[in-house]
């Protein structure tokens, strides 16, 4: 029979339908091991793509990346507490649109080397294989070896987290917190038992102070990723709601309570400065209302509700409407606040008067969501032999990475754990897809900003390939 699964769970999930999973029992030294294999791996796959593609990046949004310059060479100037003085250059209203985190990690790369592409983009690539070395060990808390070595590669390679980190934008060091969170959330639900010599007591208490220490770590985790990308601003409180259904009765409140304190720990600074500053009430940045309006206006594809699609559109229109000419220039300078929950009120006002359409429009977004999106990686011109030895299996490779491949092996993944019946590991490795799939199909979304949830649909494609194979074998045997 197979034994309770471990978790946090009101009761153990029930008795496993199928074969069994097998509980890891690796050592510390051949995980460390795995581990280093894995991210050595990762490493060396976006290095060949940096080598290939770094200036073709750069091109990549280049607006809102001199954006980021802009902000990060004024508080490289002014100062890092220029950004809670209200007369400083650093708090130009232009700049709400975006978190500062991101601009101050820029301004302390350019302090110690330099205004350097090559330096950032260097440190996005170390940190975007730790990305895949996380997943790697949320994969072990769960699932044998096997799976989590296969969830690793699947994500050292893939062609989509590569380019993501060679561009200069934030959205591929928001995900490190993000999937950081969610291990801690699993370390918290799946620990082991202590041994039958510590007295119970103090198993009690040792289990208690490690599991909220870790879901506070979780919370502050998830507050980190809004300092760098606004689109995680209510995990949190998601992440909180999934703790509260997974944990035991006499303990879920407090869980969710202090994962919700450590995200308010954490954002806190952020909606301080603004109020400070600005005097209004941001908790991180500004853009709901413009990405609402003009996520509304992409599915709209007749025009029939007269809402702009582009930036350009919606500044002129704004100008027109309320005749002032200097609404044109910019998306948040003069009252950006104000501007921007107008716009909120207009995109809301659409989704009141036609629910069930804009009810389409997020499932139709959502399904886009799990979409590989297609990058520019190619093999570039290299006059190495040894060069071309390693680029062009890397390229075969990477074109494996397309969604008619992957997205069954995802859904079939998820439909063993159903089977199964393992239901808190099946919550918490679609806790952040589920919540990008609820929020940002409300909004206009782009494949960059849902980045982090092909990770955890990358575990289920591992386990689904793991778990065919097996019963293969089994029935050549």
């Amino acid at each position: 029979m197979k034994p309770p699964e471990r978790g946090c769970g009101n009761m153990p999930d029930q008795p496993s339908i199928g074969p069994p999973p097998v509980v890891n029992g690796l050592a510390p030294r051949h995980r460390f091991l795995i581990v280093i294999l894995i991210f050595l791996t990762a490493l060396g796959v976006r290095l060949i793509n940096w080598q290939s593609h770094r200036q073709e990046a750069l091109a990549v949004q280049s607006s809102v990346a001199l954006n980021y310059r802009h902000q990060a060479r004024l508080i490289q100037a002014n100062g890092i507490a220029s950004l809670a003085d209200a007369s400083s250059a650093t708090n130009n209203p232009d700049l709400l649109g975006h978190p500062p985190g991101y601009p101050i990690l820029l301004s302390l790369i350019y302090r110690l080397g330099g205004e350097s592409d090559i330096a950032t983009q260097l440190l996005q690539i170390v940190l975007d294989s730790l990305s895949v070395v996380v997943i790697v060990l949320i994969a072990f808390e769960f699932f044998p070896t096997v799976v989590g070595l296969m969830a690793g590669f699947m994500s050292a390679f893939a062609p989509q987290f590569s380019w993501n980190s060679l561009t200069l934008l934030p959205d591929s060091l928001a995900a490190l917190p993000i999937l950081l969170s969610v291990y801690l959330i699993a370390l918290a639900c799946n620990r082991p038992a202590e041994p039958a010599s510590v007295p119970v007591h103090l198993k009690r208490d040792r289990k208690d102070c490690l599991s909220y220490f870790a879901i506070l770590a979780a919370g502050a985790l998830v507050g980190i990723s809004c300092w760098l990308r606004a689109n995680a601003l209510l995990l949190g409180p998601f992440l909180a709601l999934v703790l509260f259904f997974i944990s035991k009765r006499s303990s879920r409140l407090r869980r969710a309570l202090v994962l919700v304190c450590g995200v308010l720990l954490i954002i806190s600074p952020i909606t301080i400065r603004n109020a400070t500053v600005f005097g209004k009430f941001i908790p991180v940045s500004l853009g709901a209302g413009q990405t609402l309006v003009e996520g509304i206006a992409d599915y709209n594809t007749d025009g029939s509700l007269g809402l702009p699609r582009t930036d350009v559109e919606l500044t002129r229109a704004e100008a027109e409407t309320y005749h002032r000419p200097d609404y044109a220039n910019s998306l948040f300078t003069p009252d950006g606040p104000e501007r921007d929950r107008a716009r909120l009120a207009r995109g809301l006002a659409v989704i009141r008067a036609h629910p069930f359409w804009f009810a389409g429009v997020m499932i139709r977004r959502a399904a886009s969501m799990l979409r590989l999106e297609r990058t520019p990686l190619r093999l570039a011109p290299t006059n190495s032999g040894s060069g071309g030895l390693i680029q062009r299996p890397l390229r075969i490779m990477q074109r494996l990475f397309i969604t008619a491949c992957f997205l069954p092996m995802t859904l079939i993944g998820a439909g063993i754990l159903v089977y199964r019946r393992q239901s808190q590991r099946l919550a918490i490795l679609l806790a952040v897809p589920f919540y990008y799939f609820c929020t940002q199909s409300a909004l206009h979304t782009e494949y960059r900003y849902v980045l982090v949830i092909h990770y955890f649909l990358f575990v289920l494609s591992a386990l689904a390939v793991y778990t065919i194979a097996g019963e293969a074998r089994r029935l050549l045997r």
